[in-house]
C-alpha cells in the first residue's frame, strides 16, 4: 500500500511513553506507525528531525462568538489560532447568538461553521433556566459534546441555573448518559461581595479579584458534587482555579464514586492575583486568578493523577474598545480572555522547568478529553485506525508570545511578551499539514464536525 504521507524520524509520545518512530497516513488515518526510518513508499515524506510528535490537542471548551459577536471573533481567525496551538478538535462553547439551547439552534450553529474552519469543531449544547422542555431531545438529538449550565449570573441571553433547575437539568441527563459541564461559582454570594466593594467606592483590579472571592467556588463545587452523586449523571467543572476545588473533585470520584472531573486553564497556571495591578482589564475573568501559593498548588496537583482530567483554554475574546473602554472602572470590563493559542506554550514551559512531564500533557490535553466528550479513539490517541491528527512540538524552541504570533481576531493578549520554551511548529489534522512554522499553511473549509457518539 502506497501512503499518502509519511512522517520519520518522530518521537512519539503517549500518554504512558515516548519512542522514536514513523507515522503512516492514508485516507486521513494513522494506517502505520513503525521504525524511524522506515522505508515506507509514500506520495510525500516528512522527516520531522527528532522532534515530539503529540497526540492533537483536543480544547474543549472555547467561546467562537460566531455566530452573533464576529467583531470579537470569527471562525476561520479562531480555528487558525487553534491550528497554532497544536489544536485539531476544538468544542464549541453555546452561548452565541442564538444559544444553542435546542435541536434546532445547535443544527443552526454547526451549518454556520461548515467551510469555515481549518480544524475540525463540536459543540456543546446549553443547559439554561428557560430549556428544561427542550434539553432531551437536544441531548438525543444531535452530537452535542456535553451540556454547559452556570450557577451564576453569565449573560442574559442564557440564564443560570437555580438549584432545582439544576438537579432536574441533571435528571435528564442521567437519563441519557450525558455529560454536564458547570461553572460552580455561589451567585449570591458573588454579587454580595460586589455590592460590598461597590458601595466602598472601589474601582481597581483587585476590587474585582476579591469580588469573586475563592470560597464561592468551593462552595458551589460542593453543591454540584451533590447533585451529581443524587442523580448518578456525569458531569465536568470547568475552569477549576482553586487547589482546594481540585481536591474536592478528586476525592468525590475515588471515594464517593461520584462521576465527576476538573478542567482547568493556562491562565490560573501561568498568572496570579498581582497580576492584575499591572494587566488590570486584561486579565478580568471569572473565575479569577488566585494567590501564588495556590498556583503553585494547581501545578502540583496537575503533575499527578486523578486531580486534572483536561486543560482548556476558555478563550473568551472581545474587542480591544470593549475590553479597555474606561481603564479607570474596573466593573466596566466584561469578563474572558483569549487563550486558545497558549495552552500548548504553558504546559510544555511547565515540562521543560520539570513541573510534569510530556506523558502527562498528552492525558490533560488530547486523551482524557477524547474519552469524556465521546470522540475515543477516534481522536486524542495514535494508533493505527485512529485519524491523523498531531502536533510536532520543539522542545527546545524558546520565545515571546508577540502580537505578531497571534492568529486569533481578538488583537490583544494578557500574555503578549511573555516568554514560554516549547512551542508547536507542525500541526497535522487528518493527515493534512495545515500549521506549519508560524504559518497557516492548510484550506479554509478543510477542517469538519466531529460531533460526540452517543450510546
Amino acid at each position: 500500500m502506497k501512503l499518502d504521507k509519511l512522517f520519520t524520524n518522530a518521537r512519539i509520545v503517549s500518554s504512558t511513553g515516548k519512542y522514536d518512530g514513523s507515522i503512516g497516513v492514508k485516507d486521513g488515518k494513522i494506517v502505520m506507525i513503525g521504525m524511524p526510518d522506515t522505508k515506507e513508499e509514500a506520495s510525500e515524506i516528512i522527516d520531522c528531525g527528532g522532534k515530539y510528535v503529540l497526540p492533537g490537542f483536543i480544547d474543549g471548551h472555547i467561546h467562537p462568538c460566531d455566530p452573533g459577536t464576529t467583531h470579537r471573533e470569527d471562525f476561520p481567525h479562531l480555528t487558525a489560532s487553534m491550528a497554532a496551538n497544536g489544536t485539531t478538535l476544538g468544542l464549541m462553547m453555546p452561548m452565541n447568538v442564538p444559544v444553542v439551547v435546542d435541536k434546532k439552534t445547535f443544527d443552526e450553529t454547526i451549518a454556520c461553521y461548515e467551510g469555515r474552519a481549518y480544524v475540525d469543531y463540536g459543540l456543546h449544547g446549553a443547559a439554561v433556566s428557560t430549556n428544561l422542555d427542550t434539553a432531551d431531545e437536544l441531548w438525543r438529538a444531535t452530537g452535542s459534546a456535553a451540556m454547559k449550565m452556570f450557577m451564576c449570573f453569565s449573560t442574559v441571553d442564557a440564564p443560570f441555573v437555580n438549584d432545582d433547575e439544576m438537579y432536574a437539568h441533571l435528571e435528564i441527563l442521567a437519563e441519557n448518559g450525558g455529560v454536564a459541564l458547570i461553572h460552580c461559582e455561589n451567585d449570591l454570594i458573588l454579587k454580595k461581595v460586589e455590592n460590598d466593594l461597590k458601595s466602598e467606592g472601589r474601582k481597581d483590579g483587585m476590587a474585582y479579584n476579591a469580588s469573586h472571592p475563592a470560597f464561592a467556588e468551593i462552595e458551589a463545587v460542593g453543591r454540584a458534587i451533590i447533585f451529581l452523586k443524587q442523580t448518578g449523571a456525569a458531569g465536568i467543572i470547568v475552569h477549576v482555579s482553586t487547589a482546594e476545588g481540585l481536591r474536592m473533585i478528586k476525592k468525590a470520584r475515588e471515594e464517593e464514586g461520584v462521576k465527576v472531573w476538573a478542567e482547568t486553564c493556562p491562565h490560573f497556571l501561568h498568572f496570579v492575583a498581582n497580576d492584575m495591578k499591572r494587566l488590570g482589564a486584561a486579565l478580568k475573568q471569572s473565575p479569577p486568578m488566585h494567590e501564588e501559593e495556590n498556583r503553585e498548588e494547581l501545578w502540583k496537583l496537575l503533575a499527578k493523577e486523578g486531580y486534572v482530567a483536561t486543560v482548556a483554554s476558555d478563550h473568551c475574546p472581545f474587542s480591544s474598545e470593549e475590553k479597555f473602554a474606561d481603564p479607570d472602572d474596573i466593573w466596566k470590563t466584561p469578563n474572558g480572555i483569549p487563550g486558545v493559542q497558549v495552552i500548548a506554550p504553558v504546559l510544555l514551559d511547565g515540562v521543560n522547568a520539570g513541573r510534569l512531564t510530556i506523558e502527562r500533557v498528552v492525558e490533560l490535553t488530547s486523551l482524557n478529553a477524547s474519552k469524556l466528550y465521546g470522540v475515543y479513539p477516534q481522536k486524542g490517541v495514535l494508533q493505527v485506525g485512529s485519524d491523523a491528527d498531531f502536533a510536532v512540538i520543539d522542545m527546545d524552541l524558546e520565545k515571546a508570545f508577540t502580537e505578531e504570533d497571534n492568529l486569533s481576531k481578538c488583537s490583544w493578549s494578557p500574555y503578549f511578551g511573555d516568554t514560554f520554551k516549547g512551542w508547536p511548529v507542525m500541526t497535522v489534522c487528518r493527515g493534512e499539514i495545515v500549521y506549519r512554522d508560524g504559518h497557516i499553511v492548510g484550506k479554509l473549509g478543510y477542517g469538519k464536525y466531529t460531533g460526540r457518539k452517543k450510546q
